[in-house]
């Protein structure tokens, strides 16, 4: 897996990296969501995991920019997010495993990992359901407009052109 690299000036402030790392991988994480929210690409599911998981290790690292209360609650919105992004994500990686598994053996000796198969398929519908319902949540809970809000509260825009490019979602 790649590491997130950032292409930032030696002299940059603190605030300003926060701003810039947090919104962007706010945007990793959440141009993913219709893909997920539709099903069909195994991998939008994998990339907002991916999204999630760097976000709140970037949350956790720019901590102290926000007010303890919004912290938490980015946290734990986030974090309620990337659970259930994981239990979807970790039973697809089974699931591809076993079948590509299933397929090098005789016919004979597949039948039971044809039924684990079928169990953990089952499984697997049953949290995408709950993801489902976690991307529903955030809808609901308007996340996106609360974490930008949360996020120009704690970071002011400044005069930096790329800066306010972001802050304005571009």
């Amino acid at each position: 897996m790649a590491k997130a690299t950032y292409d930032f000036p030696a002299d940059i402030a603190f605030r300003d990296a926060a701003r810039r790392i947090l919104l962007l991988q706010f945007h990793k994480m959440m141009d993913n969501a219709p893909g997920t929210r539709a099903g069909e690409d195994i991998e939008a599911l994998h990339d907002m995991r991916v999204g999630s998981r760097r976000l709140r290790a970037a949350l956790s690292v720019f901590a102290k920019v926000f007010p303890k209360d919004e912290y938490r609650m980015l946290d734990k919105q986030i974090g309620d997010i990337t659970d259930a992004l994981g239990a979807v994500r970790d039973l697809d990686v089974q699931l591809d495993y076993l079948r590509n598994y299933r397929n090098s053996l005789p016919e004979n000796e597949a039948y039971g990992i044809t039924r684990l198969i079928e169990r953990r398929g089952g499984l697997r519908d049953s949290e995408r359901k709950k993801l489902v319902k976690a991307l529903d949540r955030l809808e609901k809970e308007k996340f996106s407009g609360r974490f930008r809000k949360a996020l120009d509260k704690a970071v002011p825009g400044t005069n930096d052109p790329v800066l306010d490019e972001e802050r304005a979602g571009g």
